[in-house]
């Protein structure tokens, strides 16, 4: 059985940030989330000035090893002391974070995961990870597509790395894929549903924290708490069990009543409704005298073909469906 999660008191994240902040302030610097417990001798020789690897079971919460830093913590933890610390990795790494058989919680390249890591990366950034681990089809869709340009590598470019220095796991090693990768969020459509202001962008929601009043976004369970303790203004947002009109209509009363309650006027939301939302646009209409806040809803999301019916509604808005080219 995996040990628990260490949980991080805010002290210790604050300080852990201001050794991190000092020690990664000038340089270049790669992160590798689930990485093991070894530490490789060819890590030193990688064209990184600080090579950090997350991995909840190492024993240590943090030490440094020469230019390798150690991270004990889950990646919510850890990510949430690099945004303390205010550090951008140059490149990210995970090939195999032990799901099912290794004991890991959920896909750490899986999509509200990934939204978290994002704001961590920098603009152009490398991505090296293993589409057949999680079934080509399934990364090309959803796991990998995202708002940005990724344009694969191969032995030959000068910024190419051999993922086998990472991971010679014999299953997957030599399919995993390097990737230059450049931010590219989409541009954002607004419309009037009542008396409140509708924006759907195709963005990562965390870019947008400290605008919005608000978030509520699809969690893994075993990572709730952390995700309030990293991000206050976040809520875990749940996806009906089943699409019956009643069950729907319980839960926009009840986030309304928060909202109103908290007088949110910028909420900010994720996909959970399975691409039905006409109910949902119906009821914010039809209950905005009783429940005025929020006065501005936010709906981002990382797939591309993500709120179709909702960009169908935007006028002289286009559905922003494009190719996806970035699978070999």
């Amino acid at each position: 059985m995996p040990r628990a999660p260490y949980a991080k008191s805010k002290l210790d994240e604050k300080s852990l940030a201001a050794m991190l902040r000092e020690r990664l302030k000038t340089g270049k610097s790669l992160v590798y989330f689930a990485s093991g417990r070894r530490v490789r001798k060819e890590y030193y020789v990688l064209p990184y000035d600080h090579i950090v690897l997350v991995d909840y079971n190492f024993r240590s919460t943090f030490a440094v090893r020469g230019k390798v830093i150690i991270i004990g913590m889950t990646a919510l933890q850890a990510t949430a002391a690099f945004k303390e610390a205010g550090l951008k990795f140059d490149a990210f790494v995970c090939i195999n974070e032990g799901l099912n058989e290794g004991g890991g919680y959920y896909a750490i390249n899986g999509n509200w995961s990934m939204g978290t890591i994002l704001p961590i990366l920098k603009d152009t950034y490398l991505h090296i990870a293993c589409p057949t681990y999680y079934g080509r089809t399934r990364w090309r869709e959803k796991l990998f597509n995202l708002p940005q340009q990724a344009d694969l590598l191969d032995a030959t470019h000068p910024e190419y790395i051999n993922p086998s220095v990472f991971s010679d796991y014999s299953r997957y090693g030599d399919a995993a894929c390097v990737w230059s990768v450049t931010k590219q969020p989409g541009k954002a459509v607004s419309f009037n549903v009542g008396n409140r202001t509708l924006t759907l962008q195709h963005k990562n929601i965390w870019d947008d924290y400290d605008m919005l009043d608000m978030l509520m976004v699809r969690c893994s369970p075993t990572e709730e708490r952390q995700l309030q303790l990293m991000a206050p203004k976040a809520q875990p947002l749940y996806r009906p069990r089943y699409y019956r009109s009643e069950e729907q209509d319980a839960s926009f009363e009840a986030m309304l009543h928060y909202c109103n309650l908290h007088r949110i006027e910028k909420l900010g939301l994720t996909p959970w409704l399975g691409g039905n939302y006409t109910r949902f646009l119906n009821y914010l209409q039809a209950h905005q005298d009783r429940f005025p806040y929020p006065q501005s809803v936010y709906l981002y999301h990382l797939h591309r073909n993500d709120y179709r019916e909702l960009y169908k509604l935007a006028e002289d808005t286009e559905i922003p469906v494009q190719p996806v080219e970035i699978q070999p």
